[in-house]
């Protein structure tokens, strides 16, 4: 099986918001000079397409389920692939350090924008929404590890020409380069400061293509995310998550909560988005919370979702080891870049 290039749809879906572990990728794209929101930022997240669940020919075997309230400890068979939640600042450090050098070369003195910390939480903690009950108890639907990594927006303090340099011309997805190879062979793009060509999609592109994509044959950075939610959409199709998913709604309603049909979207089928927190919110998060463990809803989706993965791990088996064997020598050059 071939390597899997950065896909040119990473690119498309830079300003896109993602599910789980989209927070955990980088994708360095170029948002052009004029980008007001600065979306090239190093750091930016571009999570894979929505992905339509749809039933599954022959569903896998499952085996014995067993029953599960906590997600905070709970692994996937993908997870060996993906990277961990504690090597994200590492990684950011580290593209930040590349873009300061690549505007180095054109005689700017960039300081990157100062990061918020990271969440602490563990990767799959609310991947099946909220279930614990003293946490549901005090934050409602709210993440009370949801502080990422925003970051505060670069323009002021550039020169057109340095906006220039760190964002690149703005062009269409089509043409970004999608690995530094390619693009120092392109030779970057028309636009000159100092005399030398900017590299297309700016020093933010570039310092990405570094870390994540030195080679044309490094694999997608989403590539394993691509996966994960496509083993959810599996998952969610599966007769036996919709079963399951039924006796949620059936409890919720004996709970007085009607309009509750789908166990990840209670937020938005309850009206609950602009106050996750508040009282209505609070009460509304216990009784999920006691409906998920009466009907074993974490035993079953993560034992069905792993199933599934376990199936994309046999099938993008040659694929995935040099995903990860990339990702170890990718966190080797972020330290090398960071003492």
């Amino acid at each position: 099986m071939p390597a899997v290039r950065p896909s040119r749809r990473s690119v498309h879906l830079c300003r896109a918001l993602g599910i789980g572990v989209a927070a955990l990728m980088l994708a360095g794209c170029g948002g052009g000079e004029d980008a007001p929101d600065a979306p090239g930022a190093p750091g930016a997240s571009a999570p894979a397409a929505p992905i339509t669940p749809t039933p599954v020919a022959s569903p896998p075997g499952l085996g014995a389920i067993p029953v599960l309230s906590d997600t905070a400890r709970l692994t996937f068979p993908l997870d060996a692939y993906d990277h961990r939640p504690s090597d994200q600042a590492l990684l950011e450090r580290a593209q930040d350090e590349l873009a300061v050098r690549c505007m180095a070369r054109y005689g700017f003195d960039y300081v990157p924008p100062e990061r918020t910390a990271h969440t602490t939480r563990p990767l799959n903690a609310r991947v099946f929404g909220v279930v614990d009950k003293e946490e549901a108890a005090r934050y409602g639907y709210g993440d009370p590890g949801a502080a990422g990594d925003r970051r505060a927006p670069v323009g002021a303090e550039l020169s057109e020409e340095g906006r220039l340099t760190l964002y690149g011309e703005r062009v269409p997805p089509a043409a970004m380069p999608m690995s530094q190879e390619e693009a120092e062979r392109e030779g970057g793009s028309s636009r000159k400061v100092g005399g030398k060509a900017v590299p297309v999609g700016g020093c933010n592109r570039e310092s990405y293509l570094r870390l994540y994509a030195p080679t044309a044959d490094s694999v997608d950075i989403m590539f394993v995310f691509n996966l994960k939610a496509q083993s959810k959409a599996q998952s969610e199709a599966d007769t036996r998550v919709r079963r399951n998913d039924a006796a949620w709604a059936a409890c919720m309603r004996t709970a007085g909560y009607d309009k509750a049909a789908d166990p990840m979207k209670a937020v938005q089928q309850l009206g609950l988005q602009d106050a996750p927190s508040g009282p209505a919110a609070i009460a509304a998060a216990q009784a999920d919370v006691a409906c998920k463990k009466k009907v074993n809803l974490v035993g079953v989706r993560y034992t069905v979702q792993s199933a599934y993965q376990k199936r994309l791990v046999a099938q993008h088996a040659e694929t995935l080891e040099l995903a990860r064997k990339q990702q170890a020598d990718r966190l080797k050059r972020a330290a090398g870049l960071t003492r």
